[in-house]
């Protein structure tokens, strides 16, 4: 990689490299073995096309669907990675709300599982539709932006089927089935931020100040109980269901209200209950839609007005993501593990 851009002499500003280091995944990862996921020094810089934007990122972060995503061999070779913050470097033709120079952020994954699916947010430059990709909020780093996007567009999404926000539901109670990890402390900040006056979640009591800090209300040491052990029937207005273990449905029927809502995320062999309690609505969340910026915006507004942070205790660099990739698969990450890719990644702009 030309680590040092070469200037362009008449505009007196420096022009976009030809090479960028980033990160390949060659061929499938078997599951926790990385040893096919390469740190590239010279890989080929995009160019926008029409209606898409390219963007220099400062910053990524890992979501456990990237790893699992490596299991496939119908997705690689390839670069990996869904969430990017960064700086609008070019546009294509046709773009006119974004322009270089702009602070952005993004969920790169728009596409089809069963088919293909975006990427590239592990690199130092990546292409995004400009319809997808919104103003990175002024109060986080580009390094805290970047822990956000998959995750919090899963939660707003999610909630937004379930009827947030709440602000005309008094007395509301939500659960989150598992607090601790990505999903789980964005959810909590935005059942709070929506409207719940109580939010139940589980986690390790190790990590509970940081959770009642966000806005949990009750919790659940999972080493010793159960969220189901600790309510009263007819108590829940939403369980939001961000593990997806098997049977989850079923325990949460007896705490659901008639008019309560089970929402749950797939992957891990969830399922909606087949004995639900009458009036309840059962959804499978099925997949983020990263298509639209407005979107971003919204949860651009809850982090500048103080009430959607980022929990990224753990942070590599581009070069150290075997590592990086090795302690997200571990399971016990708190929140999200960033990584770092430019000198951009700790500014706020």
């Amino acid at each position: 990689m030309r680590r040092v851009l070469h200037a362009t002499a008449a505009l007196g500003i420096a022009a976009t490299p030809t090479t960028m280091r980033g990160v390949m995944v060659t061929d499938a990862a078997p599951e926790g073995d990385f040893s096919n996921v390469k740190f590239i020094n010279d890989l080929p810089v995009p160019t926008p096309a029409a209606g898409e934007v390219l963007i220099k990122i400062a910053a990524s972060s890992i979501n456990p669907v990237d790893w699992k995503m490596m299991e496939n061999p119908g997705n690689w070779p390839g670069v990996p990675g869904f969430d990017v913050a960064g700086v609008i470097e070019a546009v294509g033709e046709g773009c006119t709300r974004l322009k270089p120079g702009d602070a952005v952020w993004a969920d790169l994954g728009k596409g089809s599982f069963a088919t293909s699916v975006q990427l590239g947010a592990w690199a130092e430059f990546a292409i995004a539709d400009e319809s997808q990709v919104g103003f990175k909020p002024k109060t986080l780093s580009f390094e805290d932006a970047a822990s956000l996007p998959l995750a919090a567009l899963t939660d707003l999404q999610a909630f937004n089927k379930v009827g947030a926000p709440w602000a005309d539901r008094q007395n509301l109670t939500v659960v989150i089935t598992s607090g601790s990890g990505g999903t789980g402390v964005i959810a909590i900040q935005l059942a709070k931020a929506w409207g719940a006056t109580r939010v139940v979640t589980s986690g390790s009591p190790r990590n509970f100040d940081l959770l009642r800090s966000l806005g949990a209300t009750d919790l659940v040491d999972y080493h010793e109980s159960t969220i189901w052990d600790t309510l009263e029937d007819d108590s829940v207005d939403v369980v939001y269901d961000n593990f997806g273990r098997p049977g989850t449905a079923d325990a949460a029927m007896a705490s659901l209200k008639s008019n309560g809502a089970f929402i749950f995320l797939p992957g891990k062999g969830g399922a909606v209950s087949e004995n639900p309690k009458e009036g309840v609505l059962q959804l499978d969340y099925g997949l983020c839609d990263p298509s639209k910026h407005e979107d971003l915006d919204t949860l651009t507004a809850l982090a500048d007005s103080g009430k959607l942070r980022a929990v990224m205790p753990e942070s590599h660099m581009l070069e150290d993501i075997q590592d990086a990739l090795a302690s997200s698969h571990g399971g016990h990450a708190l929140g999200k593990i960033g990584i770092n890719i430019s000198a951009l990644t700790s500014t706020i702009v």
